[in-house]
């Protein structure tokens, strides 16, 4: 058995650390900080083995992650962006099934879901005034709360001015940054 294990642990290793990069890319702020730190323990490790390629890949890895989780960097808004072209379907059935339960408010508030895979505390922020609806779905929080936002109309993008959006994915979405407010 052990001679097996030893004979296909390359592939082993490169399996874990896919299912790694892949759990990276699905989870939020907390989940991302411990695959990176994990990817930066192993090179330390590696260090100890005298293993130089495994510590410069493991380093290299943990760097990436590092910046990618970064909201000030452009990566990490096409890594969101990534993360809804999959997730997408899903995005659209919780608009469709919560729209309709909507009420009207001028201020912020929020609705719990089911799907604690789609934003980070399991609710939907929204504001709705006249038919016009914008709401956000939060993944990310490291001193800048980002995520994607859902806006109705060309009303509900004006309600969502005051947020400061990187980049439309189309006419109803948008990955966005909320803090700092624009003044």
């Amino acid at each position: 058995m052990k001679q097996i294990i030893l004979k296909y642990k390359f592939l082993l290793m490169f399996a874990i650390n896919l299912i790694l990069l892949l759990i990276y890319l699905f989870s939020f702020t907390y989940g991302r900080f411990f695959v990176t730190l994990f990817f930066f323990i192993s090179s330390i490790v590696n260090i100890f083995m005298k293993r130089a390629s495994k510590v410069f890949i493991n380093l290299f890895i943990a760097f990436i992650l590092y910046m990618a989780a970064n909201p000030a960097l452009s990566f990490y808004y096409q890594l969101e962006e990534l993360r809804f072209n999959i997730l997408e379907r899903q995005y659209k059935n919780i608009i469709e099934k919560t729209l309709p339960t909507l009420d009207d408010c001028l201020e912020v508030n929020y609705q719990d879901i089911d799907n604690p895979f789609l934003c980070d505390d399991s609710k939907v922020f929204y504001q709705k005034d006249n038919g016009s609806v914008f709401a956000f779905f939060t993944t990310g929080s490291s001193g800048n709360i980002t995520g994607y936002l859902y806006c109705s109309d060309e009303n509900a993008w004006k309600l969502a001015e005051k947020y400061d959006f990187y980049s439309k994915i189309d006419s109803h979405w948008a990955v966005f940054k909320m803090y700092p407010l624009k003044q």
